[in-house]
């Protein structure tokens, strides 16, 4: 017999859900992994940098064992999904591995790559045991600016040779990029590779410091009024923007410093064995050589909660902050404080917001 009043709920629907009652019992859910700092390419806004200067990286990154050991601590706590990342991951020899391991646990795995790596074994390795996606990054849409970006002759052909072998065996790819004023020229060049070939594709202009403080890569972020321009160059993303805003309350104001869901819902592990609450809170870190995940989940990761945004942090009652990417960590990384935020972030996201609120619902922004 079928039930009639049966109420499914779609799969956005679905993962709000999981997600509030995951904040609400703090289960980590969302993890990442950065399974090598190393990369083969030598991209001039690399966050990473040189990592001489960085105080957490004092030994060699994790072995295979303590990675399996890792990722069952975190599936034990709960961790649905995870994001294997670097550096470049495919540098390591044992990635097929460590994926394998990962998926056979059960995780919804995705993969960050340049792609310039992918071999015959990866993809059959992806074949058998589908990722979540595998997200390629696009420097640029020519072999000039994209090896202009990377540092590394040839990198633009082993890029879309890896593009086009993840598509030939139908493997879930997204495209994405980082705006910088080296590719903002192309940039509608890459939207179109993308649309044509079927593939996801997105853009950050957010460009950050180095995590050792070197503010080198901030020369290469675009006007925000450039940035915001690109952003909003058609009206679907306008009223995809808007749909947003509609279905997103702006938050309560609140004294807590982060909002997100680092420490709550999320977690990153970098290549040196250590728990973040995100990528970029290198201050809160937890050593899981020495410890647990659980001991440093509980005991560590609670901090970042327990930071309270003072009366002086414009950014507690700014009626623009839903369409704004401000963030404590990367504020800290560019301005010396948590609680300081960037002039350039907080730049787009005003332009953003009266892009939702004040822009015509036809017509585009290209120029």
């Amino acid at each position: 017999m079928e039930c009639t009043e049966q109420s499914w709920l779609s799969n956005e629907q679905y993962l709000r859900t999981l997600a509030r009652k995951a904040a609400a019992e703090r289960v980590p859910v969302a993890g990442s992994m950065a399974i090598t700092h190393r990369c083969n390419l030598r991209c001039v806004h690399c966050f990473l940098g040189d990592e001489a200067g960085h105080e957490r990286v004092t030994r060699r990154e994790l072995t295979i064992t303590q990675i399996r050991d890792i990722l069952d601590q975190v599936v034990a706590a709960g961790c649905l999904t995870m994001l294997l990342t670097g550096g470049e991951p495919l540098l390591r020899p044992d990635f097929g591995e460590i994926y394998r391991y990962a998926r056979q646990l059960g995780l919804l795995v995705t993969v960050f790559t340049n792609g310039t790596l992918v071999s015959e074994r990866d993809i059959g390795l992806f074949a058998e045991m589908p990722p979540r996606a595998v997200e390629l990054t696009m420097y640029g849409a020519t072999a000039a600016t994209y090896e202009r970006i990377t540092g590394v002759a040839g990198s633009f052909a082993r890029f879309l040779c890896g593009f086009e072998k993840l598509l030939r065996a139908g493997v879930h790819v997204r495209l994405k990029t980082m705006l910088m004023t080296w590719n903002a020229h192309e940039l509608r060049d890459m939207q179109s590779f993308a649309r044509d070939n079927g593939v996801v594709f997105r853009f950050d202009a957010g460009i950050s410091p180095r995590l050792n403080g070197d503010h080198a890569p901030l020369r290469f972020r675009v006007a925000a009024g450039e940035a915001i321009a690109f952003e909003f160059s058609d009206a679907e993303r306008i009223r995809g923007w808007r749909d947003y805003v509609a279905k997103r309350n702006i938050p309560p104001v609140k004294d807590t410093l982060y909002e997100c869901g680092a420490g709550m819902i999320g977690f990153h592990i970098d290549a040196n064995g250590w728990l973040l609450p995100c990528q970029m809170a290198g201050r809160y870190g937890y050593d899981l050589v020495a410890g647990t995940f659980a001991e440093g989940w509980q005991q560590a990761m609670p901090a970042i909660r327990q930071q309270k945004a003072d009366e002086t942090l414009k950014c507690r009652a700014c009626e623009k902050r839903l369409l704004c990417a401000s963030c404590p960590a990367c504020s800290a990384l560019e301005t010396g404080s948590e609680t300081v935020p960037s002039e350039y972030i907080c730049e787009l996201g005003g332009l953003r917001y009266e892009r939702v609120f004040n822009a015509p619902e036809t017509g585009g922004y290209d120029e």
